[in-house]
């Protein structure tokens, strides 16, 4: 049985714990290391680079973080290890050097993002293999159903969640399938990570009532901390301290 109580625990600092204003980067080995510090669960975002290398980046382009034009899966580990997060100094880190830092210390929620309209399994496959025999807690999430039930498939009793919200950038009825989920019939994911601003909805009470738990993404201020404690059962924080951690850290 897929255990996942520890995903309801504690709020999950987005994209690691990182600060703007201190030039820390996101998705970085010092906001990771930050968040192992203070004993805060992390999330990251992996996709695949062209020599299947998992690169920890959340955009398809590597412009916005390193002001390079490649795309992430044009790119080589060299090129990430070349390229540096913004004027921190700091490379783009793989999923591996990644893990290294937490080390099972804190858990670690992994959205396994797919740009484009491949439908390889070697993304799939390459997380499953990254996070086999990993220490700690380890659950996966991918706004692709695909994923979704390949990963369910693939990785034993670790979870796997399908996120959801606007849908901004897909079609009409592209977002409105996405919104309602409805391939969770078929794919059986352990939870649902879904956009704060969307929340609540019909389609996550159905889910919730089902026994899926919602995590609600992101929290970025007292307030809509408030409002995820109310229409969700865990959240993603970026940028702001939620309050349970503010205690501990004191």
């Amino acid at each position: 049985m897929r255990d996942f109580d520890w995903l309801l625990s504690k709020p999950i600092a987005h994209r690691g714990l990182f600060d703007s204003a201190l030039g820390v980067p996101e998705n970085s080995l010092t906001a990771f290391r930050r968040a192992v510090e203070r004993d805060i669960p992390i999330e990251l975002d992996v996709q695949l680079t062209c020599d299947d290398n998992l690169a920890v980046l959340h955009d398809a382009t590597l412009e916005r973080m390193t002001g390079s034009a490649l795309h992430v899966h044009q790119a080589c580990r060299t090129d990430l290890g070349r390229l540096r997060l913004g004027d921190s100094g700091e490379p783009v880190p793989t999923l591996e050097q990644a893990l290294e830092v937490t080390d099972g210390h804190v858990p670690v929620v992994i959205d396994v993002r797919r740009w484009g309209s491949e439908l390889s399994p070697r993304l799939e496959r390459a997380v499953a293999a990254a996070i086999r025999g990993c220490q700690g807690h380890v659950a996966l999430q991918s706004f692709d159903p695909v994923a979704v039930y390949r990963l369910r498939r693939l990785v034993g009793d670790r979870p796997v969640g399908q996120i959801s919200g606007a849908l901004r950038s897909a079609g009409r009825a592209a977002a409105l399938i996405g919104r309602a989920m409805v391939t969770n019939f078929l794919t059986s994911p352990d939870f649902v990570s879904y956009e704060l601003e969307m929340l609540p909805s019909r389609c996550t009470t159905f889910w919730r009532r089902r026994g899926m738990p919602i995590l609600a993404w992101t929290v970025t201020s007292a307030k809509t901390e408030a409002r995820a404690a109310r229409v969700a059962d865990n959240f993603f924080f970026d940028e702001y301290l939620p309050t349970v951690h503010q205690v501990r850290t004191k």
